[in-house]
């Protein structure tokens, strides 16, 4: 084997020299960033980009080009098909389940889709399908058959803005449904978050949180996410309390609006005077 290497590299020591070399000189070019260098480096791939397209069309000449794109065409086609059925497929499962919740919930709903999003870090907005015309008002709450995900903030005629759960400017009281500890939830551009909940308090990560009884704009008890985390502040005496929302705000694509009954309403305007008086 050795003796075949040797007399291999004997007979041709010159022409590995110069694979070597020309190999070493394309390197060369390729990293050298002098402007004439650049000049001769394009034009050299014009030449061979050239020289491709022309043994390219040759072979192309013995084949059914028509064909070959039909195919390409027909195939795109399919594809987009098939991703827009599975795309129903998901919808579909949605919508059976609002219908469902609406069909047993006590309250009335108002069913709408989705039709634009407006969604930054600090701020996520969703504008759906129905607005004044549907008796749509502002500061009606937006659910799913999941929970809450945000309020009615501007309602043209046949459009409404929502703001969702993940605003910063979006506040809402919330209660531990297990231990019934009150708290102001509120979006920080990240998560969900109760903030400055004392550390005496019981609140355990897995608790269930939902609307509590001191909101003024949203009616309690609907459910609102889970908690997923409990960190203590610097001090040791408070905590921030993190909320995984029950409703996945960034997936979902139609919504319930759920009207005010006029308890409600009553409730809300008492709430309020009370809140003057004082």
């Amino acid at each position: 084997m050795s003796k075949f290497v040797r007399t291999f590299l004997n007979s041709f020591k010159e022409y590995i020299v110069l694979i070597l070399l020309l190999i070493l000189s394309l390197l060369i070019i390729t990293l050298n960033e002098n402007h004439k260098v650049k000049n001769v480096r394009l034009f050299s791939l014009g030449i061979f980009a050239s020289f491709n397209k022309i043994i390219l069309d040759f072979g192309n000449y013995f084949e059914d080009t028509e064909y070959v794109e039909s195919l390409l065409k027909n195939n795109a086609q399919l594809m987009l098909q098939v991703n827009e059925l599975r795309d129903y497929a998901y919808e579909f499962d949605e919508i059976k389940n609002q219908i469902e919740y609406k069909d047993k919930s006590n309250f009335e709903l108002i069913s709408a889709q989705i039709v634009s999003r407006l969604v930054s870090k600090i701020s996520g907005y969703f504008i759906i399908s129905k607005g004044s015309a549907d008796s749509i008002e502002i500061g009606l709450p937006v659910i799913t058959d999941k929970g809450l995900v945000g309020i009615i903030t501007d309602v043209s005629q046949n459009y409404s803005t929502v703001r969702t759960l993940e605003n910063s400017l979006f506040k809402v009281a919330v209660r531990d449904q297990r231990s019934n500890v009150d708290g102001i939830l509120n979006w920080d551009g990240k998560d969900l978050l109760i903030k400055n909940v004392p550390t005496t308090e019981d609140i355990d990560v897995g608790d269930r949180v939902i609307i509590s009884e001191l909101s003024t704009i949203i009616p309690p008890a609907i459910p609102v996410g889970i908690i997923s985390s409990k960190e203590s502040t610097i001090s040791g005496i408070l905590s921030n309390i993190k909320v995984k929302p029950f409703a996945d705000i960034s997936k979902i694509k139609n919504v319930l609006i759920l009207k005010k009954s006029e308890d409600l309403q009553l409730d809300s305007l008492i709430t309020k005077t009370i809140g003057v008086l004082k």
